[in-house]
């Protein structure tokens, strides 16, 4: 290379070296930003809240780069921030979540460091100070399963961090998120603390944070009770063990009729008796037949049949459990079949009548108990008027003997049923197809009571 050819190119290296460190502003030169002012407001806040960083920033020769933050609490560093900035000044306002952690003292003062760099790594930092950090004592929170399931924890008197739980029925190993509100639907709010696995332990986080998992004893068949600690940030388990009168999903067995899946348990129930109920079986949208169970509590029913033998049906596609026994007849049942009606159900968006003309099987038919001599009750879906198939009538046999046309009762209650000259039973205009009707009949006396029933 000639000596020429040398200078062009160094002179041309310079000018791109040149050319590298101006910017929009000019040629850049070392320098050191400067933090004109800065400020969190409010100065007294919540832990799990969020507080909002002002500060005036600018550097007199270079362009700024970024902006960190770190919050300390105790000594410790409890959060960190990042904030790409650009230009030769800035006015931040910026949003810092405030996390409780783990065995945090209450009413503690809180620091902010600042630190602002520029592109050519000349840096300032200022502590923001005189900042007070206060723990939540919550009224309520809430442990919501990964199953959708939420309940309610309410503080202890001894100890305003611990929160319990008794007289349940969660399996023995579940994940679950520690809630402080939870919607309409029961689903985790995260507008709200949220506490879930962070790193294996518990911790706060945000809508795409892990659920925490708790297990009891090997021991146990089930976790009774829990106790949240919201200071040492830790979830106490205590177990218990079936009993004759608790009812678990795992004792039935799947079944299939006229291409609906259900699971089917025959077992003995006692009149008047509590049963406990498990896992899915305690979901409180899971509607129980409400002519022979009353529901004291989403995890307990109560059995208002005579003592017996009975076969419980649980439709998971319907989400209903209805009962059956076996040879149902007069004295002791009356039998309801037809087109267009149903056992209650709280699914939306689904054809709730499931019956028709029949006994072949438990959804054909509609089994209503006996709660007093000759007196009769059932609660069912009724589809509205359509005189081209929606109709009904009571027998006392599933061979189809002891039927009665509507024409021979006295109607009292809600004007919504008439008759017609085969006899079946059949829906007025007046029917409010979305509602449930419970059916009160006087075999003997010819009378039946129509009330509209609310689930």
């Amino acid at each position: 290379m000639t000596a020429l050819n040398k200078l062009i190119v160094t002179t041309a290296a310079a000018a791109l070296l040149l050319a590298s460190c101006d910017d929009e502003y000019g040629p850049r030169k070392e320098s050191t930003p400067v933090i004109e002012s800065a400020a969190v407001t409010p100065a007294r806040f919540a832990f799990g809240d969020s507080v909002t960083l002002t500060a005036r920033l600018s550097d007199p020769a270079t362009t700024l780069a970024s902006l960190t933050c770190e919050v300390t609490a105790d000594g410790r560093i409890i959060a960190s921030s990042r904030l790409s900035v650009g230009g030769r000044q800035a006015d931040i306002a910026l949003p810092l979540f405030i996390p409780l952690v783990r065995n945090q003292a209450d009413n503690v003062a809180v620091t902010v460091r600042i630190t602002v760099d520029n592109v050519l790594k000349g840096a300032a930092s200022e502590e923001i100070t005189g900042l007070t950090g206060m723990r939540v004592r919550y009224d309520r929170l809430y442990l919501v399963t990964e199953g959708g399931d939420a309940f309610a924890l309410t503080p202890q008197e001894s100890d305003g961090d611990r929160y319990e739980a008794r007289g349940l029925t969660l399996p023995r190993a579940f994940s679950y998120r520690i809630a402080a509100q939870v919607t309409d639907d029961g689903q985790v709010d995260y507008s709200r603390a949220v506490w879930g696995s962070v790193d294996g332990r518990i911790a706060m986080t945000g809508a795409g944070g892990e659920a925490a998992f708790a297990c009891v004893d090997g021991a146990d068949d089930y976790v009774q009770s829990v106790v949240y600690d919201n200071y040492a940030f830790d979830l106490l388990l205590s177990g218990g063990a079936y009993s004759p009168n608790d009812i678990m999903p795992d004792a039935f067995a799947d079944a299939s009729f006229d291409g609906e899946a259900f699971r089917t348990l025959t077992r003995s129930l006692v009149k008047n008796a509590e049963y406990t109920l498990f896992g899915s079986l305690a979901d409180a949208q899971l509607v129980y037949n409400p002519d022979f169970f009353e529901r004291p509590a989403a995890n307990k029913v109560r059995f208002l049949g005579e003592t017996g033998v009975y076969t419980l049906y649980h439709n998971t596609y319907r989400r209903h459990v209805i009962v059956g026994v076996e040879h149902p007849a007069y004295p002791h049942y009356l039998l309801v079949t037809g087109g267009g009606i149903g056992y209650p159900t709280l699914v939306e968006g689904i054809d709730r009548e499931h019956a028709w003309w029949g006994f072949g099987n438990v959804r054909n038919f509609i089994l209503l108990r006996r709660i007093a001599d000759d007196v009769f009750q059932g609660t069912i879906f009724i589809h509205a008027k359509d005189d081209s198939w929606v109709g009904f009538k009571p027998y006392e046999t599933t061979d189809w003997g002891g039927e009665k046309g509507f024409a021979l009762f006295t109607v009292t209650g809600d004007d919504v049923l008439e008759g017609t000259a085969d006899g079946n039973w059949h829906p007025k205009d007046g029917l409010d197809a979305g509602a449930f009707y419970r059916l009160t009949i006087h075999w003997t006396a010819n009378t039946v009571h129509v009330a509209k029933i609310t689930l």
